[in-house]
């Protein structure tokens, strides 16, 4: 369903106000900016997108002047992960005259990107793995590279630890299974290395069969892609069985229910991050925080990093769009985003991303091909500072 949240609410004054700046009201008529997600579905729970998106919007209004001098008017679509739901989406979008679509991620991306894509309407997104989206030249910009999470991070760990095999763990789904069936086997044999895949159904708590197959196959690198809930099943199956070898995850997987349930098991594990969480000193997530205690409703959980990713995702459709005059459409919205040059990735130190098509050419969709690497300590928080990683845009 669809849902309209005009933004321009009035924030409360407190210590949060230096860190959103100057106020810098948007006027005039409403620019429509279309907004995707899989909201709460029978699996997971991403309202968190939705609360963030809605606070943002208020913030680009009140304090950043929203797009072109123009206050944001947020159409909101959920998808409940359904492709059915997500194409139902494009045409209220289209009906609405949205000037562009922002996302997170979503795991029914395809079902909604084609529509729009044909209309002629750009989509500004965190990231995806569907493989028609990323490999879009035309209309289609994703701040996230997924070949670095998915292939090129469990192969440096791997060849880091002298191990000839990476097993990647993912949840069932195509947003994960997609890279792997495309470019999986590509990837890692010019790599040197094997790849096993091993795909658990969605919603399956006790992981402790197949992690126990793992354990008992020979050295590897086990790469854990899912959420919290996922990887405290993967986890606990691991430990079970009594593996040793070393161990990456998605920032996904490390939240504060994942470091109560598992504890100092997650010291050492490699996580790789698109910006530094965690990080109590960056300049952008400080500000991130005072957006949420200002504007955010529905007690919005910091500690979750699907909330940060719909920040930095609008941060930098911001950033990209500075300077932005004349009369808003897709079009104009595609040409400056496309001209835009290489700027800072928000909270990603040392990052930079430019949506010109170039950061990474087997993905032209892809704005920035980088991301920040480091390990867990003993609380299962990351070991400061983060080290750039890949190649950024």
């Amino acid at each position: 369903f669809c849902l309209y949240s005009p933004g321009g609410t009035t924030g409360t004054p407190g210590a949060a106000l230096s860190l959103l700046g100057p106020s810098n009201p948007a006027s005039g008529e409403p620019v429509k900016v279309g907004f995707i997600s899989d909201g709460k579905t029978p699996a997971f729970d991403n309202t968190i997108q939705i609360d963030v998106a809605n606070a943002m919007t208020k913030f680009l209004n009140e304090h950043e002047a929203g797009i072109g001098g123009r206050p944001i008017e947020l159409v909101v679509c959920e998808t409940a992960a359904d492709p059915g739901k997500a194409g139902d989406c494009a045409p209220q979008f289209i009906q609405a005259d949205v000037a562009i679509v922002v996302a997170g991620e979503s795991t029914a991306m395809d079902a909604v990107w084609r529509p729009m894509h044909d209309a002629g309407i750009p989509i500004f997104l965190y990231a995806t793995t569907e493989q028609s989206v990323v490999l879009d030249r035309d209309s289609t910009f994703a701040m996230g590279d997924p070949t670095v999470g998915l292939g090129t991070m469990p192969i440096n760990v791997a060849k880091d630890n002298n191990v000839p095999k990476v097993t990647v763990v993912g949840v069932d789904v195509p947003v994960v299974t997609g890279f792997y069936d495309a470019l999986g086997q590509q990837v890692f044999s010019e790599a040197g290395l094997e790849l096993k895949v091993v795909a658990i159904p969605p919603g399956q708590a006790d992981m402790t069969p197949q992690m126990a197959q793992i354990a008992g196959d020979g050295p590897t690198e086990v790469h854990i892609i899912g959420n919290d809930s996922f990887c405290i099943a993967a986890f606990n199956g691991l430990e079970a069985a009594g593996f040793d070898g070393p161990i990456s995850v998605v920032n996904q997987c490390v939240s504060e229910a994942s470091r109560t349930a598992l504890g100092d098991i997650l010291e050492g594990v490699y996580v790789l991050a698109p910006f530094a969480i965690g990080d109590e000193k960056n300049p952008d997530l400080l500000q991130y925080r005072a957006i949420v205690e200002t504007y955010g409703k529905n007690d919005i959980d910091l500690s979750k990093s699907m909330g940060d990713t719909i920040y930095v995702t609008m941060m930098a459709l911001h950033r990209a769009l500075d300077g932005f005059t004349g009369e808003v459409t897709p079009a104009a919205l595609i040409e400056k985003i496309r001209t835009a040059p290489a700027l800072p990735f928000p909270a990603a130190p040392g990052l930079t991303f430019q949506c010109n098509g170039a950061a990474n050419p087997l993905v032209p969709a892809v704005c920035n091909s980088g991301a920040l690497l480091t390990t867990l300590d003993a609380q299962g928080n990351p070991t400061l500072p983060y080290k750039p990683f890949g190649h950024d845009g």
